[in-house]
């Protein structure tokens, strides 16, 4: 029996001002309430494209508001952390929230050269970096004395306590477009987020990621939602299919600093109610079992955006 289909909201700030507090609380009560099963957050050290409150403790607050909702990070830059840091942040955001309720999302990052200059991180390292800190995480999230001799840490006897309430902690899942991103989900995630992605590409790409992981002595159990594939998608829904197109690509060249023009129409779902359940019904047709949706409308929008959502595509979806 295939698991549910589950749909979550991203947060994100004001793109012109800083949020304050109250709206942000606000908000994430309303998500809650209004149904949703998710709530997710962007990271980034130093960025172009808006603000951003730092993912984990922003989280470890989103959880102490809420109760039900499963909060994420999509993606946690990893590699811009040293990995026992960010062992101990993340594993207090999982028992902040009681267990069961954080999802770490992690990818390798690239798109700003300042973060990784900032960091002191270089840049071309940034995948070795990853592999190595998820082996050390995983180790000390038992909450053991561990040791470690890799490339870019040494360390004996380590142990952090308390280790994270749920049960081997928290699911990682890989977040990316690249080869790299799926194949290091394949072999060490409990998960996968692709991102300005196609149904057809995120269908071949489960597959190759499904490839790998056989490959590798591994069984990647979806169907039992032990392993997760997951579709972060910019959305925007209007009856008018070319504003809704045109107000996506305006969001998605001003977040990514480039120019979407031409190609927006590919990885946004836009359009009427028809129209995105449509594109909906073909990622998950894909193999999509969890979506991790950002409106692209002004902050205005968003809540007549997600009441739209729940209220009218997502049951339809679901079914």
């Amino acid at each position: 029996m295939k698991s549910e289909i589950k749909f979550g909201i991203t947060f994100g700030m004001h793109p012109d001002r800083p949020t304050p507090p109250d709206e942000m609380f606000s908000l994430v009560e309303n998500i809650e309430r209004m149904g949703f099963d998710s709530l997710w957050i962007g990271d980034h050290i130093a960025f172009h494209g808006g603000y951003f409150s730092e993912s984990l403790t922003t989280l470890a607050a989103f959880a102490a508001r809420t109760s039900r909702l499963m909060i994420g990070s999509a993606v946690y830059l990893l590699p811009l952390r040293r990995p026992g840091v960010a062992a101990k942040i993340a594993s207090t955001v999982d028992y902040l929230s009681g267990g069961g309720r954080f999802v770490f999302g992690i990818g390798v990052g690239g798109e700003g050269k300042e973060e990784f200059q900032l960091s002191g991180v270089p840049i071309k390292e940034r995948g070795a970096r990853t592999d190595e800190s998820i082996e050390i995480i995983r180790k000390l999230w038992t909450g053991e004395a561990v040791s470690h001799h890799g490339r870019f840490w040494k360390f004996e006897g380590a142990h952090q306590r308390p280790k994270p309430l749920t049960p081997g902690g928290p699911p990682i899942w890989i977040g990316g477009r690249s080869e790299a991103a799926r194949k290091r989900a394949a072999l060490a995630g409990d998960g996968y987020v692709s991102y300005l992605y196609t149904a057809k590409r995120f269908a071949e790409g489960l597959a190759q990621i499904q490839d790998w992981a056989g490959e590798g002595g591994r069984t990647l159990s979806i169907d039992e939602g032990k392993w997760t594939p997951a579709h972060h998608a910019f959305m925007y829904v209007d009856g008018d299919s070319e504003r809704a197109l045109r107000t996506g690509t305006e969001y998605l060249s001003k977040r990514y600093n480039m120019d979407f023009k031409g190609i927006a129409d590919k990885y946004l779902i836009h359009g009427s109610t028809e129209q995105c359940i449509e594109q909906f019904e073909a990622f998950k047709k894909a193999g999509a079992r969890h979506f991790i949706l950002r409106p692209t409308g002004e902050p205005e929008e968003d809540m007549d955006q997600m009441s739209y959502l729940i209220e009218e595509i997502i049951p339809k979806v679901r079914n």
